[in-house]
């Protein structure tokens, strides 16, 4: 605009003439005189049926409620004779990743971030099972009871280093134990520079691989890490075939005691 000037909105020309100019003159006259009487028209915010407004009004308000509290079924075990749950075993050395694997399972299962992990861990995966993870160490004492009381035996290696003596340790004692399913977990795969490379370790570590345990027996290749924990899709693909897998839970032990 020039000079700073301001135009105004340009406004509706006022009626001069007809029922709203009469209306307006009378309600200013009425104004002016102090005779104007409010007006209102108590069916101006009513509803057409008031049965309908009211469940309309209570289906909404249950709805909202249900969104602030879901009622979650206990899915833990109420029958003391049922079987306990299915103990998956991680075994592996030292630093090939036993911990991060237990963690990424958890965090699928529960959506939970653990930060140590001191003992057996109960988590539950469906309508009405559960899995018990155990991580492994490496002395073999603790090796000797983990192999009498595995279901499922999740063996890690680290593909960058091959196999180490505590993998053939355990596969030993495994074999004087009933020998219970294993399963192995290749990790440390994101070190391989060249793509040659990483295919022809993959092949070696699975011909030997099947040779310990048995052929055609399931391996998984773990490629990275990120914020800690393996990728979800390669942890989901492992969750999906220790869903399917079939276990016989060994019976709870029992201790009598004498009067």
């Amino acid at each position: 605009m020039e000079g700073g000037e301001q135009l105004d909105n340009h406004k509706h020309k006022e009626p001069k003439e007809g029922r709203g100019a009469k209306e307006k003159k009378k309600e200013l006259k009425a104004k002016k005189d102090g005779t104007r009487k409010e007006r209102h028209n108590h069916r101006a915010f009513s509803v057409a049926n008031i049965g309908r407004t009211q469940r309309t009004i209570q289906r909404n308000l249950d709805r909202s409620q249900k969104k602030e509290y879901v009622p979650q079924k206990d899915r833990r075990s109420s029958d003391p004779t049922e079987s306990p749950p299915a103990l998956i075993v991680v075994m592996g050395p030292t630093g090939v990743g036993k911990s991060t694997l237990i963690r990424s399972l958890v965090k699928l299962y529960t959506n939970h971030n653990l930060t140590t992990i001191t003992g057996p861990i109960t988590v539950v995966t469906g309508q009405s099972k559960r899995i018990t993870l155990l991580e492994c160490p490496s002395d073999p004492a603790s090796m000797l009871d983990c192999a009498k009381i595995a279901d499922l035996v999740l063996l890690c290696v680290d593909a960058k280093f091959g196999f180490e003596m505590e993998t053939f340790e355990f596969l030993n004692i495994l074999q004087t134990h009933g020998f219970p399913k294993v399963m192995g977990v290749f990790t440390h795969l994101d070190q391989f520079r060249t793509a040659k490379n990483l295919r022809k370790t993959k092949k070696l570590l699975k011909q030997r691989f099947w040779t310990e345990i048995y052929e055609g027996a399931k391996m998984f290749y773990f490629s990275g890490i990120v914020n800690g924990k393996y990728l979800k899709n390669e942890v989901k693909q492992l969750t999906l075939f220790i869903s399917r897998v079939k276990v016989s839970t060994k019976p709870a032990m029992t201790f009598a005691t004498r009067d």
